[in-house]
């Protein structure tokens, strides 16, 4: 699939983030573009199935499909260009030393297209990110704790569907849910302070029952720590590589911060010859 999209782009140049930095616009003036959406069909497919650090970029070139000018185009053949410089990297998945742990991140925006939030999640096991996806609210949030609120539930939907389909292999976890919105984590913690949310919709309040019954634990991050990020946000080279350096033993590959070379990980990563009967 990664040799497929590169070669139906003639551009030969590096790229070390997968957007460039400037903002677009879209064109009305043009009709949908077939072969604009041919492509980002392609690099959605690679985003949702092993390269969760272009998810955010391929659906933020999506927007513009309907209106496209060369200014698209542009930012297109970059994250093709990213792709390229990155065809090695992969998902690593290595359990051996580390402990039977799931963290599932959660975040949210606010007032986002047609004033409803966004939702993004993405889940670790062993510290190897497993799981990621997004969604947006059908219904509107009154304020960023409720948006924040309301992404947990979508959070602690996705930690026990994981459970659900990994509890078999690696036994009982009680999933970790990580939020960077103190209000939000004080209410889903306290049952009590429900008469402060009455206004959100019933179904979101499943995550304070979750926590009594301790079927799920919740923990406040600092923003700066908020692996979600990446999927919220264009994100510049240094920042992109501190996000890759907190989701160690993530990538298959590391941008290198000075010379801006790929860097591989030995293939001992996905097998440990000393554990490997």
């Amino acid at each position: 699939m990664i040799n497929k999209l590169i070669t139906l782009s003639t551009d030969s140049f590096t790229a070390h983030e997968p957007l460039p930095m400037a903002s677009l616009k879209s064109n009305a003036a043009t009709q949908m573009d077939l072969e604009y959406l041919s492509r980002i069909g392609m690099i959605l497919y690679l985003a949702q199935a092993t390269r969760p650090d272009i998810m955010y970029a391929v659906n933020y070139l999506a927007r513009f499909a309907m209106g496209t000018d060369h200014s698209h185009w542009g930012a297109l053949n970059h994250l093709i260009a990213y792709v390229r410089t990155t065809k090695d990297c992969k998902i690593i998945i290595d359990s051996v030393g580390k402990r039977k742990k799931m963290k599932i991140y959660v975040d949210a925006n606010w007032g986002g297209e047609g004033w409803r939030s966004q939702h993004w999640y993405c889940g670790f096991l062993m510290g190897s990110m497993i799981s990621w996806n997004s969604k947006r609210e059908s219904c509107v949030a009154a304020s960023t704790c409720q948006a924040q609120y309301m992404a947990l539930s979508f959070g602690e939907r996705e930690a026990l569907w994981l459970l659900h389909n990994i509890e078999v292999v690696v036994g009982q976890i009680v999933p970790t849910i990580l939020l960077d919105n103190q209000s939000a984590v004080k209410i889903a913690g306290n049952v009590g302070s429900r008469k402060k949310s009455r206004h959100i919709e019933r179904e979101f309040h499943i995550i304070n029952e979750l926590i009594v019954m301790k079927k799920v634990s919740l923990e406040w991050v600092p923003t700066r720590s908020q692996l979600v990020d990446i999927f919220t946000k264009a994100l510049g080279r240094i920042k992109l590589q501190t996000f890759i350096d907190a989701m160690h033993g993530l990538w298959g590959c590391l941008l290198n911060k000075n010379s801006g070379t790929i860097q591989k990980y030995s293939e001992y990563a996905y097998t440990n010859h000393d554990n490997c009967k």
